[in-house]
């Protein structure tokens, strides 16, 4: 196996298996230490492999984590705040900057808990 190929086969254990991105301290310079490597060449397997920037790509994975446990009938009585900070969101101002990311996915969103 290359080098590159053992990269991404890294890159994908840790991020997808592990869900790297739920994490708090997800961060390009922390999964560049986890794998050791460059935060170039950590920019470089999202980007080549998954056609977005890293941190884009967490931030993507962390909106979608939410939305699945968001709409889970298993997680109907908890609140919102409790879901936003298992997605592995900072603080609340992270979640809304996500939401405004994904406009239409928020608009199910407010559906949900409002209707």
């Amino acid at each position: 196996m290359n080098k590159e190929t053992r990269y991404k086969y890294l890159f994908d254990h840790h991020f997808f298996v592990n869900q790297y991105f739920l994490h708090k301290s997800a961060s390009l310079d922390n999964m560049a230490k986890i794998l050791n490597i460059k935060m170039e060449k950590v920019n470089q397997i999202s980007l080549s492999n998954y056609g977005v920037e890293f941190e884009v790509l967490c931030s993507e994975y962390k909106f979608k984590h939410f939305w699945e446990e968001f709409t889970n009938p298993l997680n109907a009585e908890l609140p919102v705040d409790s879901i936003i900070k298992s997605a592995g969101f900072i603080s609340n101002d992270d979640f809304s900057e996500s939401i405004l990311k994904h406009k239409e996915e928020s608009k199910y969103i407010l559906e949900k808990k409002f209707i």
